[in-house]
Parts: structure tokens; sequence; C-alpha cells
């Protein structure tokens, strides 16, 4: 029988978090706008302490995320807010910079620690150098093929997260480049477009639409269409992946909470009866397709396809 792994997602607030438990979810990523890189909404200190509350009464799972990039001064920011958050009762704290690891191992040690760097986690070798260092879990780069992720599996020496459903992030910079963006496009005349109104990249030659997001943290483009697996996690329950991440991003509450609902039927299915879920799968994909946003395909991500593209250069002799 196969594993059943843990359904994480992203909430926008205390009754998200109720609804989607409702719904299927396992655990919840919750953190404040000043060191969460992103997310579908943001957390106060006192909403924070009322999120765990209800996760463990609801014998759910809740994670802390500091994951933004850290320069000096809001590292010392991070150290005053790990006393306030130190005495709430966790489950996890999820980073990606190895200055909030250094001073989460200092202000929390025994807490269980998750990478989620978005780029970095690629191969085994980080996975289990991170592993070996105390690291409870780490959340695989999304651009990898299913190959890739299965090799990483089954030679990684802790827990393993990788996005099922959803936008990843493609692109971040600490930088507000949207302005400057904008300005170049006009001088050249020609290309991709950035609708104000919209947050988005549009590529004519693909058709498709990047979310752009700009906060205190600078700027993050993310993909333009929605990974979804719903119908392909045979492989990834076989291979006991521990943790399958839904990003939430680009849905609103109620598509989210049917995702998350069907989800959670297919898991149960697939880990249950086998067979049946391989001819309701694609029916599954077809009901995900119905809860897209203006704009946003579904597809495989790149499980099937490595990060190649066509060559811009004649002279490199690669494809890039």
């Amino acid at each position: 029988m196969n594993k059943k792994p843990e359904i994480l997602v992203t909430p926008k607030d205390l009754a998200e978090i109720k609804l989607l438990a409702e719904a299927g979810a396992d655990a919840f990523v919750v953190g404040s706008e000043k060191f969460m890189i992103c997310g579908r909404g943001y957390f106060d200190d006192t909403e924070i302490e009322g999120a765990v509350e209800l996760a463990h009464r609801l014998d759910k799972k809740i994670y802390l995320a500091v994951d933004a990039i850290f320069p000096n001064d809001l590292l010392e920011e991070l150290a005053t807010y790990l006393q306030i958050v130190e005495k709430i009762k966790f489950d996890g704290i999820r980073y990606a910079d190895l200055g909030a690891y250094m001073l989460i191992k200092e202000a929390i040690p025994d807490i269980p620690l998750h990478f989620v760097d978005q780029m970095m986690l690629t191969n085994y070798e980080t996975v289990n150098y991170w592993s070996d260092r105390g690291i409870h879990r780490i959340r695989i780069a999304p651009e990898l093929t299913l190959e890739e992720i299965l090799e990483i599996k089954a030679r990684a020496s802790c827990e393993v997260e990788i996005l099922i459903q959803g936008a990843s992030m493609m692109f971040t910079s600490r930088r507000k480049l949207v302005e400057n963006y904008l300005d170049f496009q006009k001088s050249v005349g020609k290309g991709v477009e950035i609708s104000k109104n919209e947050n988005t990249l549009y590529d004519p030659e693909r058709e498709l639409y990047y979310p752009i997001l700009e906060n205190t943290h600078g700027t993050h483009i993310f993909s333009g269409a929605d990974i979804c697996m719903i119908d392909d996690l045979k492989e990834l329950l076989v291979a006991g992946i521990d943790v399958l991440y839904i990003e939430g991003f680009t849905y609103d509450s109620e598509n989210l909470i049917k995702l998350m609902m069907l989800y959670k039927m297919a898991i149960e299915l697939a880990v249950v009866d086998p067979e049946k879920y391989l001819k309701v799968g694609m029916a599954l994909y077809g009901e995900a397709s119905k809860l897209q946003g203006k704009n946003r395909k579904i597809d495989r991500g790149f499980y099937y396809k490595p990060t190649i593209y066509k060559n811009q250069s004649k002279s490199s002799g690669f494809d890039l």
C-alpha cells in the first residue's frame, strides 16, 4: 500500500484554515508580512497564535515561514521576532536564508526546520548536506523532472516536499523591477508587456500570463501556468514523497477549497485503490481545470520536460 503524504497549503486567514482543514488539508504555513517572502495572506502576532491554536484543535500541523531574503537590518529584526514567537508551539519553521537558519538554531534550537529555498535544492547531495545538519525537511526546487525528484527521494535522509498544484516562483529579487521593466519594453517597442491592473507579464509567443508580485521583499515572478499533478500521483506515492504542497497564490478561496477536496479524494483513492485511481484520474484533472482563474492554464510543469529552451544565440553551440 502506498504511503499517504501530508497535504500542505498556505491559508489566507483563520477562516480559511478551518475550511481547508475540513476539505482535506493536513498542514498549514503561516507567517508575518515582514519575514515571509510571499503568501496568500499574512498573520500578525495575535493572529498567528490563534492560527496555531486552531490548527492543533483540528489535529493539523502548522509551520511558521520566515523564508524571506534577509539583509542585515531585517536579520536583526528577525532575531527580535523569534524571541516573541519562541513560546508558540509551531510544528516547524520554514526558512530559505542561511542567516535566518543561524538565528533560528540559536533562538529555538529544538524546533524542526524546513529548508524551502525555491532554487537551490536540485540534487541529493545538497539535500543530505542539510539533513546532516539537522534539517527535518527540504522542499525540492520545482524545475526538476519526475525522474530527478524520485532519485532525490531515494537517496534523501530527510523528509522531501514537492509542489504538485499551483504556480511556481520563477524569479525573485529584492529590487522593485516592474517600473524599470516597463521602461525597457517601451524603449525597444516589442516583446512582452506588463499590465499594471492585473499584475501580469504577458508573453505573446507562448500566450501565457506570468503573475508578478511586488511587496516589501522586492519583485517576484510566477510561472505562466499552474502545475497540476492530480491524476499522476502514483509514482510519487510509491516513492514515499512525504509532503505534497498546493500553492494557492493564483486561486480564490472557493476554488482553492474545491481543489483541496479533489486532492484529498485523489490521494485517498490512489492509496486504497490504485487501479480505480488510474481510471478516474483524467476526470479529476478535468475537474481541476475548471477551477482555474482568468488567463491561467494547467500543465505538468517540468515533471516531464527538462529546463532547456531554444538558444537565442547562434554562436554558443548550446541549447539554453
